[in-house]
């Protein structure tokens, strides 16, 4: 009997150590929705967050043990066993996976390749999940074994033969949903911006179609723009509409912007570039003074922009957590290659990046809604190349850009920890929450659980210059 105690012990103790990798890097991801179920009952639901589960009820955290006894069933002691995600796999299932090497995914159903953005037969790297076309990475046939993609073969040491499939096969990752981070407005999105009523007729042209402006995405009833003599129109239009001349401006100017490709950045932010690497001693060359940005569109298909878009969505997908809609897909890729996905449209997202010797080190994602306002809904640096002045000098690209534009403010949703830097070194300030409600009635505002929405006053400066803060931070 002690003999089996001991053994009994033992078993318990692989077990903690087996279940607690759900809990740690690339294991089970915050927002898994989870269950406690028994005998095909659902008990009690909740999700994962940090080293617990936030139980839907009352929104506490707690321990698997703990939900199991929130759950009504505590005598069980075997949480693991009957917590269960939303394709039905238990804990300890989850866990003896993560043991055996295999990764986890979100909705596989939503993966896009990370070169052109496409969907379609995906291979996915074994390490980090991100899907590829085999035809994108000139493979001509698929490989056997497990296939890791050139970023996760350098960082493993892996070599070529690991890149090019040799002893590769396609991984096919634990597919789990997320519950929803997107911000769901309280209230009904859009409506005529004249009447500000939502009717429309969906089979005929008359006074109450709906048509939608290009640039601002903001909506108007025919017969509102005539009676108030913006426009007459006898038809929807076979192109671009837009409500105004500013917004006609603003989207000519972007696309200008994106089909002018890379810029050299104007002196004054490289320099900013080099005081940061003298202040922490780091070496200084001739690609300091040669660091380049630009503005892509997903949607303008230029080849050598596939590259820079793959390497933007990359490093959105390193600093943060899976951004998800209520399927479950990640809103991340749909948001850098401007599509729409899950009702969220994305359309007139540009994706900014600052590039040094031709790789991507600092990203933002930019949208325009017409004159009055612009937002900044996630921005991001390579974590090697944080702290020296890198994304200073990507923000201070798009200010500027901005004011070319005569646009007026710029708002963008901010995590609690991050707020500091925002309204100390950029003078942003938090939105009022009206102002914030009535974008959102007619805007598809971009906001996140748990931020808080910033807004700034754009510089307006007549040589179209940017004035740097002196003292930021690590980014």
């Amino acid at each position: 009997m002690k003999r089996k105690g001991t053994a009994d012990a033992g078993t318990k103790k692989r077990g903690n150590f087996l279940h607690q990798s759900l809990f740690m890097p690339k294991g089970l991801p915050d927002g898994a929705e989870l269950a406690y179920f028994v005998k095909g009952q659902k008990l009690i639901e909740g999700y994962k967050q940090g080293s617990g589960i936030v139980c839907g009820c009352c929104e506490r955290e707690l321990s698997p043990s703990q939900f199991e006894a929130h759950a009504g069933m505590a005598d069980r002691r075997q949480p693991y066993r009957h917590v269960r995600t939303s394709n039905g796999l238990t804990l300890h299932d989850i866990a003896l996976s993560l043991s055996n090497g295999q990764r986890i995914t979100t909705d596989i159903g939503g993966d896009m390749c990370s070169i052109c953005g496409d969907s379609g037969d995906l291979l996915f790297c074994h390490e980090c999940c991100q899907a590829f076309h085999p035809a994108c990475l000139n493979l001509g046939h698929l490989p056997e074994g497990d296939w890791h993609c050139a970023n996760c073969a350098d960082e493993n040491g892996l070599g070529r033969k690991a890149v090019l499939g040799k002893s590769s096969r396609i991984a096919r990752p634990i597919v789990i949903r997320l519950t929803r981070v997107v911000k769901a407005p309280e209230f009904e999105i859009g409506g005529c911006a004249i009447c500000r009523e939502y009717d429309f007729s969906s089979t005929t042209f008359d006074d109450r179609t709906i048509i939608f402006c290009d640039q601002c995405e903001k909506e108007f009833h025919v017969g509102c723009l005539r009676d108030s003599g913006q426009c007459d129109l006898k038809e929807v239009p076979k192109d671009k509409w837009f409500c105004c001349d500013d917004c006609k401006r603003i989207y000519g100017a972007l696309q200008s912007s994106v089909s002018n490709g890379v810029q050299i950045i104007p002196t004054s932010f490289s320099n900013v570039i080099r005081r940061r690497h003298l202040e922490k001693g780091l070496f200084i060359d001739e690609a300091t003074d040669c660091v380049q940005w630009c503005i892509l569109s997903g949607k303008s298909h230029y080849p050598e922009d596939l590259p820079l878009l793959s390497s933007a969505a990359a490093i959105f997908q390193e600093c943060f957590d899976p951004i998800v809609a209520k399927s479950g897909c990640d809103l991340i890729p749909a948001m850098v290659y401007g599509r729409s996905i899950s009702g969220q449209e994305f359309g007139g997202m540009y994706c900014v990046v600052l590039i040094v010797r031709s790789v991507v080190v600092s990203a933002g994602l930019l949208r325009i809604f017409g004159r009055e306002i612009a937002e900044l809904p996630m921005v991001a640096t390579t974590r090697e190349h944080q702290g020296k002045g890198y994304f200073q000098a990507l923000f201070a690209c798009i200010e500027r850009f901005l004011s070319s534009l005569n646009v007026e403010s710029l708002m963008l949703p901010a995590a609690e920890e991050a707020l500091s830097i925002w309204t100390e070194k950029f003078g942003f300030t938090k939105m009022k929450e009206q102002q914030l409600m009535n974008y959102q009635k007619q805007l598809q505002v971009t906001v996140f659980k748990g931020t808080s929405v910033l807004v700034k006053k754009v510089q307006q400066i007549p040589n179209n210059s940017v004035n740097l803060p002196d003292n930021f931070p690590s980014e």
